[in-house]
């Protein structure tokens, strides 16, 4: 699409934008970098282009963002009496999605329409990168400094970072390459990436953090941006680290490789009757003439397949516990139909059809075990995951789903009636009694709905799973609790998982609730992460993945232990 110039009154300043040529709603990932000059001339623009950065574009899928300085240039200071850079930044890059300054037209609880995703770039905050020039370099220091959860590495070419930069610091992990930067600067970008290990090769110095292998900084001699290096740093800094929602100002995280012979894409498929895409991943280790687990991981709202997979990595623990991954994309290509917009008990969505043959097929043609299908998914991919196992408990033998805000409100208490949400109805009305569904929910304590209070989206979810399940269903309090790890409803037995050494304050509190059966069931999980927002942390898929795996489902329709 090429050079763009945007104004963004939000903002009250504007920028140069640079669209690849590409469909920009498609399956892959498409990331964005900023570029911080000292200058507001689209001829700045157009050198830094020719010097590499558009080649990037085009062949690395990337939009590129030119932020414009204010008149008086950068307040790299941060001057009181000027205007805030850090949050301009912040409102200019919120609008790079789209062409236009126009607002997002969204439904009635602030979801974007259907229309708005497919008119966007979909540019996921974890994968949002920043070179700074010139003077650039200083305010690309000092943004990195102040709103590190905004950035996943940076990388500059000379630059300075300010002693009042300094002084509103974070010290959130960036991963940073610096060309000719200062040492204090270097000295602030090494303590916040906990680097404590140093190595040395020719004119190159490498800080390391010993237990996160994504947060580093390279000091390197000063040079200009030239397009090998833009490639070099991208090839091996930005595209292997990304930024992840977990704590106030995020973690550093590796970003898994899709590549190789044991992925493969369906791209619109027709086999099932309409065009439908996916993404699958079969391990070389399966067992030789071996039935092995399935698990379906859906995407979240405006997000793909190839954004899942990056943010769930189930296909890597698929490799080491010895089953198939397969992650679909909504048949709207931006988000799964859960709505449900008829009052037929028999209405079935086109997502709903197409999960269930899908489901299907994976058995028919791969070593799949149809007593060992199990669904997850993140966010909206989690309500389509939730409606395939209520509606089809007899193919599905347990439920490991992420960050759910359906059905409801995430932000506010609203009255509702399972009854009127019509894939629950639909449920409770064929489900048989002694019908049981394993389920493992993960939640962040930082997101909406957390604490946990009467009309959340929460309370809805727990309440139906916990009756599906033959759960007493207690009421859930008004307001929530004082405790943010803790159920609104605290489960029959509690206990806490704390994985990280080095990360105490994230920790997971698992609520245990089980059946009323002549012989209790533990069918109903609720798992809060402590300091994680709307995310898929490192451990969530792994801890589903260890409850759900005791499970199959028998032939009969009943739950059985592997």
């Amino acid at each position: 699409m090429g050079l763009l110039f945007k104004e963004v009154k939000s903002a009250g300043r504007g920028m140069y934008l640079y669209y690849p040529d590409t469909e920009r709603h498609n399956p892959y990932l498409t990331s964005l970098i900023t570029v911080i000059r000292g200058d507001d001339s689209e001829e700045s623009v157009k050198n830094l282009l020719k010097q590499g950065l558009e080649s990037l574009s085009e062949e690395k899928r990337i939009v590129l963002a030119f932020p414009n300085p204010g008149k008086q240039g950068w307040n790299i200071r941060l001057l009181a009496e000027a205007e805030d850079d850090t949050e301009v930044l912040d409102k200019l890059l919120n609008e790079v999605g789209k062409e236009d300054d126009d607002p997002l037209k969204t439904n009635e609880i602030g979801i974007p329409l259907l229309s708005e995703m497919l008119r966007q770039w979909h540019l996921m905050n974890t994968y949002r990168y920043v070179i700074g020039v010139g003077e650039g370099a200083d305010m690309a220091m000092t943004y990195a400094a102040t709103k590190p959860e905004s950035i996943a590495g940076i990388l500059t070419f000379g630059g300075e970072i300010s002693r009042e930069a300094l002084a509103g610091a974070k010290y959130g992990a960036v991963t940073a390459v610096l060309a000719g930067a200062s040492e204090r600067a270097v000295s602030y970008f090494v303590k916040a990436c906990g680097c404590t290990e140093r190595a040395a090769r020719e004119r190159i110095e490498t800080f390391a953090n010993p237990t996160n292998e994504a947060s580093y900084v390279i000091k390197a001699p000063k040079s200009e941006l030239s397009r090998e290096i833009v490639f070099k740093v991208y090839e091996e800094t930005f595209s292997k680290v990304r930024k992840i929602n977990t704590g106030a100002v995020g973690d550093m995280d590796t970003i898994s490789d899709l590549t190789g012979d044991e992925f493969k894409w369906f791209l619109d498929d027709e086999s099932l009757g309409e065009k439908h895409t996916w993404l699958m991943h079969v391990p070389d280790n399966l067992p030789k003439g071996e039935k092995v687990p399935l698990i379906l991981f859906c995407h979240g709202g405006s997000d793909n397949p190839t954004e899942a997979a990056k943010m769930a990595r189930l296909h890597e623990l698929g490799k080491k516990e010895h089953f198939i991954t397969v992650y679909p994309w909504g048949s709207n290509t931006a988000s799964w139909a859960v709505g449900y917009g008829s009052d037929d008990k028999n209405d079935k969505t086109e997502d709903e059809v197409f999960l269930v043959k899908l489901i299907d097929k994976l058995i028919a043609e791969y070593p799949v075990d149809p007593e060992r299908v199990y669904m997850s998914g993140f966010s909206n991919g989690a309500a389509i995951a939730q409606v395939i196992a209520m509606l089809y408990p007899e193919k599905i033998a347990g439920l490991m789903h992420i960050d759910s805000n359906w059905p409801g409100n995430r932000w506010k208490p609203v009255e509702l009636d399972i009854n009127d949400i019509t894939p629950m109805r639909r449920a409770l009305e064929q489900k048989k009694d002694w019908m049981r569904m394993p389920v493992w929910y993960t939640y962040g304590t930082r997101e909406a709905s957390c604490p946990v209070f009467k009309g959340c989206t929460q309370q809805y979810q727990y309440d139906f799973w916990k009756k599906f399940n033959n759960i007493k269903v207690e009421e859930t309090p008004p307001v929530g609790t004082d405790k943010p790890y803790e159920s609104g409803v605290p489960g029959e037995k509690i206990e806490e998982i704390r994985p990280n050494p080095n990360k105490l304050e994230q920790f997971y509190t698992v609520n245990r609730f089980y059946t009323q059966d002549p012989e209790p069931k533990n069918y109903y999980n609720y798992c809060l992460m402590h300091d994680k927002g709307h995310e898929v942390a490192p451990l969530d898929a792994t801890l589903g993945w260890n409850y759900v795996k005791q499970f199959k489902r028998n032939p009969d329709g009943t739950v059985g232990l592997v």
